[in-house]
């Protein structure tokens, strides 16, 4: 067990902090390429309703009671902003992610029961076995193995949604999701050309058929397992595919078309394993760089499971775990930041009318490292998440699944897999990071550490 530091004796960790003054716009487009979050001025993590333009055509929302008014009181004001639909659909087509009003409500009633409690338990072996497997790999590299944790967390959580969805791996549809992803991502990045009179529309056109193409790579052998497994009267298989197949709408009685199984299943398999990638790679690097935590951890592992695989049961005698967790996304979200909303009609938001067109912005990033909000917000504290903290605290203050009606509906899910994963891993093998590496984060779609981050594995005990 490692010995125990203080706060004070701990190396900063890394992150991206706001500019001091705002950058000039040639600036701004080049911080923007790696970094989005990064052009944000100070002042938004510094008041909690933040005009970017006069008569607060454009804010910037951290308040609690404001972003709960946007996204849940009056959320039929503030539907998404429309320069983000033409990307979202061209990657993901017309699932829950970019749908909106009956029709949104409606697959969302046909989805919830795969995300109910009931499911999530049903999921949860899957996920441990799937871990032990992964885990059992590093056994054969020896002692001092390198790793790039990104890379090895991105393996693992794609194996885990393959195992929920398929069942299996389906004929190497894990490398072909993971691949997509990677690729449609890099046309997704912000660019200069984006924004220039005349050929920035035609800039945009020509990205969004770009993307459009990548992803349809994935809808051969995404309607092949559809058309397979209905053939097989497969519909009531426990895994995700069977319960989209087999979904009806408890009001109308309608499914779903395969059209649009394949379009969330395309959202369920990207958001489902790379959020969770990106919580468990900054985990393991935050625990590295903490020993304090770690140790903490190590004992109420030891403590609870005594070595033994966990299972689902055991998530609720691990508060710290889920602590760990927790905090790790408040201070890395894995989706930095929301789509925009923009107000259909006036309105008044924490006192300041609001016109008719006004953009919304509300990013989980500058929510949760908000002077206002977060006492020390660039430190690492799990105990900001023990149970009577959490009760106290503002409801939207700590977001990394979204809020409102739209919250991530896998929230649940993907918690649950964090946790298991973590105490998995974490009762097995330390990781220490390789020395004199030069990290930096990319904000994008998700948080990424850039180029990765290399790290050693050690097996407790040894």
């Amino acid at each position: 067990m490692p010995d125990t530091v203080t706060q004070s004796q701990a190396a900063p960790l890394v992150t991206f902090r706001p500019p001091a003054k705002t950058p000039s716009l040639f600036e701004q487009i080049r911080i923007a390429r790696e970094n989005g979050m990064a052009t944000i001025p100070v002042g938004a993590y510094q008041n909690l309703f933040f005009p970017m333009a006069k008569n607060n055509k454009v804010v910037v929302l951290s308040d609690p009671a404001g972003v709960k008014h946007v996204l849940l009181d009056n959320v039929a004001n503030y539907p998404k902003t429309p320069s983000d639909a033409p990307f979202l659909s061209a990657a993901f087509g017309d699932g829950l992610l970019t749908l909106e009003g009956e029709k949104w409500k409606a697959h969302r009633r046909l989805m919830s029961p795969s995300f109910d409690h009931r499911s999530i338990v049903s999921y949860a072996p899957g996920m441990v076995e799937a871990t032990r497997h992964f885990v059992e790999s590093w056994d054969q590299r020896g002692p001092g193995a390198e790793i790039d944790i990104a890379e090895a967390m991105t393996e693992l959580t794609l194996k885990i949604i393959t195992r929920a969805m398929f069942s299996s791996d389906s004929g190497g549809i894990t490398e072909l999701f993971g691949k997509t992803f990677d690729e449609g991502l890099k046309e997704m990045e912000f660019g200069l050309a984006d924004i220039l009179p005349i050929i920035g529309p035609r800039h945009l056109q020509g990205r969004i058929k770009k993307i459009r193409a990548v992803f349809s790579r994935l809808d051969s052998a995404v309607y092949k397992l559809i058309d397979e497994r209905v053939k097989a009267g497969g519909e009531g298989k426990a895994d995700l595919l069977g319960r989209l197949i087999a979904a009806r709408d408890v009001e109308t009685g309608a499914a779903l078309t395969n059209q649009e199984i394949r379009d969330e299943m395309v959202i369920i398999f990207i958001a489902g394993h790379e959020t969770t990638a990106v919580a468990m790679t900054f985990a393991f690097y935050i625990l590295s760089q903490r020993p304090e935590v770690e140790a903490r951890l190590h004992e109420e592992l030891d403590r609870v499971l005594g070595g033994r695989m966990p299972v689902y049961d055991d998530l609720a005698n691990l508060p710290y775990t889920r602590q760990v967790i927790d905090e790790t996304m408040r201070l890395y979200p894995p989706a930095p930041g929301l789509s925009g909303r923009q107000a259909q009609a006036d309105d008044e938001v924490c006192g300041q009318k609001i016109p008719k067109g006004a953009q919304m912005f509300i990013a989980p990033w500058i929510i949760h490292h908000h002077e206002k909000l977060w006492e020390n917000p660039y430190e690492f504290d799990p105990d900001r998440f023990t149970a009577d903290k959490v009760k106290a605290r503002p409801r939207f203050a700590h977001m990394p699944f979204g809020g409102g009606p739209r919250v991530c509906i896998g929230a649940s899910l993907a918690m649950t897999e964090a946790c298991l994963i973590l105490a998995t891993i974490a009762q097995r093998y330390r990781l220490a990071l390789v020395p004199n590496q030069q990290i930096s984060i990319r904000s994008r779609i998700t948080l990424r550490p850039h180029p990765g981050i290399r790290m050693t594995l050690s097996r407790r005990g040894s």
